[in-house]
């Protein structure tokens, strides 16, 4: 791989980007970085926690590479033992993809189905203009550098579109799981890294299926408000985290001591 600089590649693999950790002389930061500050603390999002593979993962990658570029998984033998399924994985390692139990695959293969049988999703998925999974690098005023890899972008739309395999795609729900895990700030850190390449990007959208029968979809857009309250959430974590990084301290915050007390509920007559 050459030396990265900041811009935009459409020829990094998923495995370099992960790796990009510094761009001249400046850390690289990702917005799965910046959830774990913002959801958890300094201390986790930069603890060194080694990658675990596991099925749930895979189906998510399958997934992806099946929607989004055509990649489709090796259908692997009905469990995840025995020689067969260590030549499936030895196939997928050759093919760049991954390998999938039979049951695993046709659900996979469902999915992929369901979201393409979505007339709003499926128009982005056969976009002729969509660019899947650039890797983009941009220095933010602060000089950290911000990166980010959108699952799809049409630029003529100046949309963003994340693809999301979930329990529950019922509009409303998923709304409450992004909130939870953080997705309004991997939307405002995506637009902001793009924007500051003045990439033409305005909206960002969850294309959202679920990973079971009867593998529903659903389009949930981060609005202006939010978006704009996810921004500032943005810009605070990237102040704590060049301050950390001139420090050197990634704590908790968490108090020395903390006294539980009753909740609420217990104390009620």
């Amino acid at each position: 791989m050459s030396e990265i600089t900041t811009g935009v590649y459409t020829d990094v693999s998923n495995e370099d980007y992960h790796a990009i950790k510094e761009i001249g002389g400046k850390p690289a930061v990702s917005s799965s970085y910046a959830k774990a500050w913002h959801k958890q603390t300094p201390a986790h999002a930069n603890a060194d926690r080694p990658f675990k593979s596991s099925t749930v993962f895979d189906i998510g990658t399958a997934t992806h590479g099946w929607a989004l570029e055509g990649v489709v998984p090796v259908k692997g033998p009905a469990t995840r033992r025995g020689n067969e399924w260590k030549t499936a994985q030895a196939e997928a390692e050759f093919s760049n993809t991954v390998a999938l139990t039979e049951s695993d695959h046709f659900r996979v293969e469902r999915m992929v189905e369901e979201l393409h049988n979505n007339d709003q999703i499926a128009r982005f998925l056969n976009h002729p203009k969509r660019v899947v999974e650039a890797s983009i690098f941009a220095e933010h005023p602060s000089g950290l550098v911000m990166k980010c890899r959108p699952d799809l972008y049409v630029e003529k739309l100046g949309i963003v579109v994340d693809l999301k395999t979930t329990v529950s795609a019922e509009p409303y729900t998923f709304e409450r799981q992004m909130y939870s895990l953080g997705y309004d700030v991997q939307a405002a850190w995506y637009l902001k890294c793009m924007q500051l390449l003045e990439i033409p990007v305005t909206r960002f959208i969850f294309a959202n299926v679920e990973k079971e029968e009867p593998y529903a979809t659903s389009m949930v857009e981060v609005g202006p408000e939010l978006m704009a309250l996810a921004n500032e959430t943005v810009e605070r974590v990237i102040k704590e985290i060049v301050e950390a990084k001139e420090t050197n301290i990634y704590a908790t915050g968490w108090p020395d001591l903390h006294v539980a007390q009753p909740p609420a509920w217990l104390t009620l007559d």
